[in-house]
């Protein structure tokens, strides 16, 4: 059987352009707002609900999202049928990067796990910002009750600057135990990672349909995720593509959320 998880990490255009001022570079709240709730109404009508936001958390914006006006978006994600999970961004953009830092790591973790947690929501994913990842945050992720990294995307080998800022090279293609020494291979840690199958922004609506037919004729049971960001809510014609693609991806798997991920693949063993 083939699931797919749909995944939008909780950025913004002006996170990225390093030439703005910090200030600039901040959220805006009404548009955010807007563009989250298009990914819900969006979700609604395509998959039933079946969505799962990344609440993104970074140096730039580290409560910006466990305030009222978002708690209460979050919240309708869940009552709708989806899930919200921790998106870490650690990061000097472009010119440093934490996700090896494990005390930085860790306060950020465990920051924003909490603030969701105490107003009610029950977030078990995490993924890192520009897919980075280290063996070093599985602890926190334990510790936190965080069942699943959304950070894998096979055959990912991101250099910028000369500095390797993200690496999965060898990974399996589908969901596996993390090992605590190698977060490509599978081991014997209490978290899954569930890898990126079908990347909406890079791929054609024809490209999605061929990958959904090659991969349904696998016989194995696959868990995969399926990837796009709050910034492409911005414009109509990718609102569309993302309804296309999920439509055609629907023909051939099922959309889960993360929770009854979690059971399928307990139940598979």
């Amino acid at each position: 059987m083939l699931y797919f998880v749909f995944t939008i990490d909780g950025d913004w255009d002006e996170y990225f352009d390093a030439k703005l001022p910090e200030e600039k570079r901040r959220v805006n709240d009404k548009v955010l707002a807007a563009l989250i709730k298009r990914e819900i109404r969006l979700a609604k009508s395509a998959i039933g609900g079946k969505m799962l936001h990344f609440v993104h958390s970074s140096p730039l914006a580290r409560d910006y999202f466990v305030r009222p006006a978002f708690i209460s978006l979050w919240k309708q994600i869940e009552q709708a049928g989806g899930s919200v999970g921790v998106h870490c961004h650690e990061e000097q953009l472009y010119k440093s990067w934490h996700f090896e830092d494990a005390d930085k790591m860790k306060l950020a973790i465990n920051f924003l796990c909490n603030g969701l947690r105490k107003n009610g929501l029950s977030p078990i994913s995490y993924r890192g910002g520009f897919m980075t990842f280290s063996p070093k945050i599985i602890p926190f992720l334990e510790e936190n009750n965080l069942a699943f990294d959304f950070s894998c995307e096979p055959g990912r080998h991101l250099v910028y600057n000369n500095v390797l800022v993200s690496d999965w090279q060898g990974a399996p293609g589908n969901y596996y135990r993390l090992s605590y020494e190698d977060h490509r291979k599978v081991g014997n840690s209490k978290v899954f990672e569930i890898p990126l199958g079908i990347c909406i922004e890079r791929l054609s609506l024809w490209q999605i349909w061929k990958k959904a037919r090659q991969l349904k004729k696998l016989k194995e049971t696959q868990v995969l995720s399926v990837m796009a960001h709050t910034y492409d809510y911005k414009s109509f014609k990718m609102r569309l593509k993302i309804k296309l693609a999920l439509l055609i991806l629907k023909r051939y798997g099922k959309f889960i959320n993360d929770k009854e991920a979690l059971l399928i693949i307990k139940e598979s063993g």
